[in-house]
């Protein structure tokens, strides 16, 4: 029972490939039920650690980079299947770079280990979740409201992803000039 919570997450991971191939051979009524799937596994991976007393570091190492796995994975297939704008894909991995390295940085140049997600990361990773799923939504159900939230999502994933570049970069110049404990 215990290992539940990891076989969800773990399974999060091996979804991501499957993700990958159904959007190449354009089933994305398919794909995104796996993305709901995928959706459902992280909420019910979470429920089942707090009930199960199952909250140990290999979680909280294992969770966020599946949802990432999965998210990065989506916007590079979108992307080369020309679904979304080459240019949301390289701002979306050009602040994920500058976020992973900057915290690279501060933890070799200052020892700084603790990262705390900004809210503004929080609605950027929000945002860019729900841009993936309409865009999945659209291209299984070509449905023009639903075109109409893709573009509205497309916007918002676009300032919140930039917006919190900028916050990222300039928490870590602060965490940079800080004296080293």
């Amino acid at each position: 029972m215990r290992q539940i919570p990891h076989s969800l997450t773990l399974l999060r991971i091996i979804l991501s490939p499957l993700l990958v191939w159904l959007i190449l051979k354009s089933n994305f009524g398919t794909a995104l039920g796996v993305v709901v799937l995928a959706g459902v596994t992280d909420w019910l991976d979470g429920y089942a650690a707090r009930k199960l007393g199952v909250m140990g570091r290999l979680g909280a190492i294992l969770d966020p980079m599946a949802d990432k796995l999965m998210l990065v994975t989506l916007f590079f297939v979108l992307a080369y299947v020309a679904l979304i704008p080459i240019w949301l894909l390289v701002l979306v991995m050009g602040r994920d770079l500058v976020i992973v390295s900057g915290a690279l940085l501060v933890r070799i140049f200052r020892n700084i280990r603790k990262f705390v997600p900004s809210i503004i990361g929080k609605v950027s990773t929000f945002f860019q979740i729900v841009f993936v799923f309409l865009v999945l939504l659209y291209a299984a159900v070509p449905i023009p409201f639903v075109h109409f939230l893709e573009i509205l999502a497309l916007i918002l994933t676009t300032l919140f992803t930039t917006l919190s570049g900028i916050g990222y970069v300039r928490l870590g110049i602060r965490m940079a000039r800080r004296q080293v404990a």
